[in-house]
């Protein structure tokens, strides 16, 4: 009888591997990003983006406001801390006791399930951003879209067109193709080329 010859194991990743999975899930993360927003006022943000716009608006998102990069950082740090350090501990600390033991009734399934999350430390932290801008997009564009069928917000910016003219607009949103804002006229979302229309997009002062 031959013998089953012994599967090797798979190799670690690389920097390139990294690398790669890391623009995947950018690219993954931007779309999230953008279609749920975007979705809010019946806009295919696909049709105006390219891959780098879509690459970009994660990080576009973070930086556009300290307060969102800052509540982000934090759950993402109390979430790792919390996961990965606190309820490993307690665990360790509590197997001996009986109490522990009456609560968890599979010791080896629990510590099988902890040292799996220890390994996947990655996959945790991707999903769980995942799933806060997710939440992020969702509670903005629900509260922008109010807030223009209401008629209730501010204009942010001034565009110059080529041919010299100007609008005070607020900007919902912008990449490198396109600029969609509302006016206090018009309040559906109108969508300019920023190439061969847009003059200067100037910000108002408050």
């Amino acid at each position: 009888m031959e013998e089953s010859t012994p599967k090797s194991p798979t190799p670690p990743w690389g920097l390139q591997e990294y690398l790669s999975a890391g623009y995947v899930y950018l690219i993954f993360l931007g779309i999230i990003d953008e279609v749920i927003f975007y979705s809010f006022f019946e806009i295919d943000i696909l049709n105006y983006s390219g891959i780098s716009d879509i690459l970009m608006a994660p990080i576009n998102t973070l930086l556009s406001d300290i307060r969102v990069f800052g509540m982000i950082s934090a759950i993402l740090f109390l979430a790792y801390l919390m996961y990965f350090k606190v309820l490993p501990y307690l665990h360790q600390k509590s197997k001996s006791q009986q109490w522990y033991q009456k609560m968890v009734r599979d010791m080896d399934k629990a510590d099988a399930k902890f040292a799996y999350m220890q390994k996947s430390k990655v996959l945790f932290i991707g999903i769980y951003m995942s799933c806060l801008f997710l939440g992020l997009r969702i509670g903005y564009g629900y509260k922008m879209q109010d807030r223009v069928d209401k008629g209730q917000f501010k204009l942010t910016h001034s565009l110059t067109m080529t041919d010299n003219s100007e609008k005070k607009v607020r900007i919902i949103g912008q990449n490198s193709l396109y600029v969609f804002y509302v006016t206090k006229e018009k309040r559906s979302i109108s969508i300019i080329p920023i190439s061969g229309n847009i003059k200067e997009i100037q910000h108002l002062t408050r």
